[in-house]
This record gives structure tokens, C-alpha cells and sequence, in this order.
């Protein structure tokens, strides 16, 4: 019976290097590879990043300069204390003004004329030759004062009587009237003639309630006529020879 005997022996075998020369050149080769193509691009994005931070601070020193002359241009001004302080003064002038014109309204009695009421009247019966210095309304229209002046006495007792087709003076009774005559200076005039009056005599009158004069002022008395008979009076005398000029009587 024949026998086998088996002579391999792996050690006898040719084994493969795996860390072999060759490999680890063509590894180191493959690395240096490799890094060199990663510091290229990364040099190539510092290059890059360097650019756009040069850009980007260019920007932002252009919008810096721009902010600040925003700043400038539109920065609040320095309050002038005298333009201030007009205005201040201005507004108090509306203010009271506005106050005047709601007074204007109230004070009265309902049913009864406003104060703005008495003044469209007084308007609307202007005369010529005849102006008024003063109006007075107290007690709620109660008590009426008119105070003017007329270049002819006559003027006053149709002024009165225009007065009373007013709506908001009908059954205001006017029981005091007062006249005097004064003299007022005309103003300076070149082409005045020479000789002419440097002067105007003129007739100041006071029109009002039985208490009105008193009331307002304390001054005026009321009379034993009612200022439409002390009016017809006055008209008549104007109708008759004109005597020498004096102090006008109530």
C-alpha cells in the first residue's frame, strides 16, 4: 500500500507585501498630491475671501460716509429762544382771540341777540359822516351803551332810528342820550389849500339804557327824555337858524 507524503509548506509560499516599497512611494506620491491640490485651492479661496473683505470694507466706509452726511443734513436744529418765543406769544394771541370769539355767543339769555348779533346790526346801519368809538353790553343785552361821533348833530337822530329796524335792538329802549361838541385836528396835507381849517368840529354823542351809563362806566345819568324824544328834539332844533357853537346838553 503506497503512501502520500505532502510536502507544502506555506512558509515555502511567495508572500505578497502589502507595506511594500512601491506601495508606500506610490502612497506618499498620492498624498503630496492630494496636499498640494488642497493648498492650491485653499490658496485660491484666500485670494478670493482677501478680495471680498476689501470689497465689502469699500462698502461699508462708503455707507459710513453717507450715514454721516444723512446725519448732517437732517440733524434736529439749535431752537432759536426769539423764534421761540414768538411763537409762544402767537399762540397766546390765538388763544385769546378764539376766546373772544366764544364769548361772542354766550352771556346772553337764550332767545336773546348774541354779542355778534349787536355787531352785524351796528354794521349794517353805518351812516356816512357818523362813526362809532365804543359799544358796551352788559346784564346779559340788558344794558346797550353806543358811543360815537358825527360831523352834524342831525345825523344822530337817524342814526337812531335806523337802529331801532335792526331786529336784535327792537324793544331795547334807549333812555340816555348825551352830546357834546368837540374839535379834532385834520392830519397834514401838502395839497391843502392855504388858509383852508387845519381842523373839524364834530359831535360826540353816548347812546344807551336808563342804566347803562352807570352800570358800564358809572359816569352817565339817566335823562328826564327818552333818547328818541331827546332825538326829535335835536332834529327840530337843527331845522331852525343855527346858533353859536357851545357844549351840547342831554
Amino acid at each position: 500500500m503506497s503512501q502520500q507524503i505532502n510536502l507544502f509548506n506555506p512558509v515555502f509560499l511567495k508572500q505578497k507585501k502589502i507595506f511594500s516599497a512601491v506601495n508606500m512611494v506610490d502612497a506618499l506620491a498620492l498624498l503630496l498630491v492630494g496636499v498640494a491640490a488642497f493648498y492650491a485651492y485653499a490658496s485660491i479661496e484666500t485670494v478670493n475671501l482677501g478680495r471680498q473683505a476689501v470689497e465689502t470694507s469699500r462698502q461699508y466706509e462708503q455707507s459710513k460716509a453717507r450715514l454721516a452726511e444723512t446725519s448732517a443734513r437732517y440733524a434736529p436744529k439749535k431752537i432759536d429762544a426769539a423764534l421761540d418765543l414768538e411763537v409762544n406769544n402767537l399762540q397766546a394771541q390765538l388763544s385769546a382771540r378764539k376766546a373772544a370769539l366764544n364769548n361772542l355767543g354766550i352771556g346772553i339769555p337764550a332767545g336773546d341777540a348774541s354779542y355778534a348779533e349787536y355787531l352785524r346790526a351796528l354794521a349794517r346801519q353805518s351812516l356816512g359822516g357818523l362813526w362809532l368809538t365804543g359799544f358796551k353790553v352788559g346784564k346779559g343785552g340788558a344794558e346797550i351803551e353806543i358811543t360815537g361821533r358825527a360831523l352834524r348833530p342831525e345825523l344822530v337822530p337817524s342814526y337812531i332810528r335806523r337802529l331801532r329796524q335792526e331786529r336784535a335792538l327792537q324793544g331795547r329802549a334807549f333812555d340816555s342820550l348825551s352830546m357834546t361838541q368837540g374839535e379834532g385836528a385834520l392830519p397834514a396835507d401838502a395839497s391843502r389849500p392855504a388858509g383852508a381849517p387845519a381842523s373839524y368840529v364834530y359831535t360826540e354823542f353816548r347812546l344807551g339804557s336808563a342804566h347803562a351809563g352807570r352800570a358800564l362806566d358809572g359816569d352817565a345819568e339817566p335823562a328826564g327824555k327818552t333818547a328818541t324824544e331827546q332825538a326829535g328834539d335835536i332834529e327840530q332844533g337843527s331845522r331852525q337858524p343855527a346858533r353859536s357853537p357851545g357844549r351840547g346838553s342831554r
